[in-house]
């Protein structure tokens, strides 16, 4: 994967990391948790005001993106990516 220069350093580790995870590193995929969960709940827990949804639908943004992290582009950021994927869900 081509690394867009104009990310920030920490998109581009987010990259690397991604692309840890599509040969299978689960370690990649624990970083990639890490750094977005938290971030990706309450983001969620303001469109839905409760915490039980927001907890089911960060693990369900987790699982749709990890499912389909082939289809990801280093065009942009993958926080954003992801943050569309759990956007897109919640709605």
């Amino acid at each position: 994967m081509e690394i867009n220069p104009n990310l920030s350093d920490k998109a581009q580790q987010d990259i690397k990391f991604v692309e840890a995870a599509m040969r299978g590193d689960q370690q990649a995929y624990a970083e990639l948790m890490d750094r977005y969960r938290d971030t990706i709940f309450y983001m969620l827990l303001r469109m839905v005001k409760n915490k039980s949804d927001a907890d089911d639908l960060t693990i369900e943004a987790f699982g749709k993106a990890f499912k389909n992290i082939h289809q990801y582009t280093p065009n942009y950021a993958f926080s954003t990516w992801l943050f569309k994927i759990a956007s897109n869900n919640c709605i």
